[in-house]
């Protein structure tokens, strides 16, 4: 892996509490705050601006078919390996896509970090913070509804590691679905809503 590996894992290894030096911020805004320019929206559903929060409502056509999508948003460009850094608040059920294609389904073709509604919710399969379908969090950070969660998501190579309001919840190192893809947002179903802010990228 690129020597810039250790960069990303020095910042989230501060995220769990450590005591390691901050790397340099050389990351971009993926989100302006005023629009959509720079993202594209994918098989309809509702987004909009709101006091700078992106908001995403009236989701539609989600299922467990790895062959077909529902709706979301994603960046108009591919991203291969990279430092992810957001903030969202949830009503329902999200998800934050990861090296995901337009063909049939974005959380199958790459990967999905699930976002939930779940706070203190025991024996879910998948709960906040997980790569869907894939590895569960190992414990559920999630806040309660409504109230903003931070997370940062690491992807180099074959490893993705998600820090999720401050602990490493998900370190799994055989990402293999896609080198390159699509960071996306999931608008999920009609009566959920999420919320995003601060989308910003650090490109390694």
């Amino acid at each position: 892996m690129k020597s810039m590996l250790m960069l990303g894992v020095a910042g989230l290894v501060l995220a769990t509490g450590c005591s390691s030096p901050r790397p340099k911020d050389h990351s971009r805004a993926l989100f302006n705050g005023i629009d959509l320019a720079g993202w594209v929206v994918e098989h309809g559903g509702e987004w909009s601006v709101e006091n700078g929060t992106l908001v995403g409502r009236n989701g539609q056509d989600w299922s467990t078919n790895p062959e077909v999508s529902g709706s979301w948003l994603r960046t108009a460009r591919e991203y291969g390996d990279f430092l992810l850094e957001l903030d969202f608040a949830i009503d329902g059920n999200s998800g934050i896509m990861l090296r995901s294609g337009t063909e049939r389904n974005p959380s199958f073709n790459g990967y999905e970090m699930q976002v939930l509604s779940d706070q203190g919710r025991a024996g879910g399969r998948y709960p906040t913070g997980s790569l869907y379908d894939v590895i569960a969090a190992s414990r559920n950070m999630s806040k309660p509804t409504g109230e903003w969660n931070h997370v940062r998501i690491l992807a180099e190579g074959s490893l993705i590691q998600v820090v999720l309001n401050g602990e490493l919840v998900v370190d799994y190192a055989n990402a293999t679905r896609r080198a390159r893809g699509y960071i996306g947002l999931q608008n999920h179903d009609e009566k959920s809503v999420v919320r995003f802010r601060n989308i910003r990228i650090t490109e390694l």
